[in-house]
């Protein structure tokens, strides 16, 4: 009599063939295995067999099933170096603003310091802008084109999901994201900070100019302004609160029609240096003076702050300090190393010529 024992199910052998070409690294880790049509013609089986042995390995967590996409690679293979194979860069991606013909000098200086980190660790840095309604970007099809991404400000949060399904590693800068680590500035002290230092140099009607709508930053900071006034006894004045967009334009013609208007007013804090820019060349331009009839000061610390005529007062937040952290956090994530949940950055008054 034979006693040796029965050959196993097709499907576990599949399974196990797969298993092992997973862990031997020929499917490597962030990849998607080949379409289930050509894994049945490649293992001649019909695919409700293939698919027994593809959620064996799904259960295992050597693959993710994702509708749409198919089977992406999860297990992280002891054979090569976590991350070998895919795209030698990371991604700092902003909003796409349709006013916003050029990236903000803020984010520039934040990429020209992150660019030099990512040197070192020979790494390439690709800047990019994504709008709420573009199709999905190719780097989100195709997780294995990038290393890492950095998500700054209103990025649309079906995009963060995507990413955070795909488990491309990612950071959020100004944003609040729950289930990604944040990089935050303390907006709400700098926008205080800012509209105290005007009423300490006797300021009483200050006109606020926001930031772009819907961003953390441009509510923290407005809400910053209104806790100085209430705290130093001044009143809020709705109609010294003006809507900006970040950019110098917004800053000047805001202030502009104020002026037009006729409406008082002896201070300008501004949620951000290039509309603070803004608004003192429209108060130059109607005949006024600053800082002696109007002071200034906005927030931020761009490099066109310290050399603008007068030079512009503002809240120091350190560009290189955000590009730092930013880079470490997803180098830690990364490499599967934790990191805090979030971080909060402070500012610093800078005191220059127009207040």
């Amino acid at each position: 009599m034979d006693h040796s024992s029965k050959p196993s199910p097709r499907y576990i052998q599949i399974y196990a063939d797969l298993k092992t070409l997973i862990e031997q690294n020929h499917y490597e880790y962030g990849s998607f295995l080949p379409a289930e049509r050509v894994l049945s013609t490649q293992y001649q089986v019909e695919r409700l067999t293939l698919r027994k042995a593809l959620s064996l390995l799904a259960e295992q967590s050597y693959i993710e099933k994702l509708p749409g996409a198919g089977n992406k690679i999860i297990y992280k293979s002891m054979i090569s170096p976590s991350l070998q194979g895919i795209a030698n860069a990371i991604a700092y991606v902003l909003p796409d603003m349709d006013n916003e013909q050029v990236a903000q000098p803020y984010h520039m200086e934040i990429c020209n310091y992150l660019e030099k980190y990512c040197k070192q660790d020979n790494l390439d840095l690709i800047f990019t802008k994504i709008s709420d309604n573009q199709a999905t970007p190719s780097f989100l099809l195709n997780p294995t084109t990038i290393k890492g991404i950095i998500w700054v400000g209103d990025i649309n949060p079906d995009f963060l999901e995507m990413a955070r399904k795909s488990h491309i590693p990612s950071i959020v800068v100004s944003n609040n994201y729950p289930l990604f680590a944040r990089i935050n500035i303390d907006d709400v002290n700098c926008g205080y900070s800012a509209t105290s230092h005007l009423i300490e140099q006797g300021c009483k009607r200050i006109v606020h100019i926001e930031g772009a709508s819907n961003y953390i930053s441009t509510n923290n900071r407005s809400e910053g302004y209104r806790r100085a006034l209430l705290v130093n006894g001044l009143h809020v004045h709705p109609e010294l609160i003006v809507q900006g967009d970040w950019n110098f334009t917004s800053g000047y013609s805001s202030v502009m029609s104020l002026i037009e208007k006729g409406i008082a007013f002896d201070g300008i804090m501004s949620s951000n240096d290039m509309m603070a820019l803004g608004a003192m060349k429209a108060v130059i331009t109607s005949g006024l003076s600053v800082p002696l009839d109007i002071k200034i000061i906005g927030i931020d610390n761009i490099e066109q702050s310290k050399i603008s005529n007068p030079s512009l007062s503002t809240i120091c937040v350190e560009q290189q300090s955000i590009a730092k952290l930013a880079f470490l956090f997803l180098k830690q994530i990364m490499l599967d190393l934790s990191v805090p949940d979030e971080i909060l950055i402070p500012g610093k008054l800078i005191h220059r010529e127009t207040s």
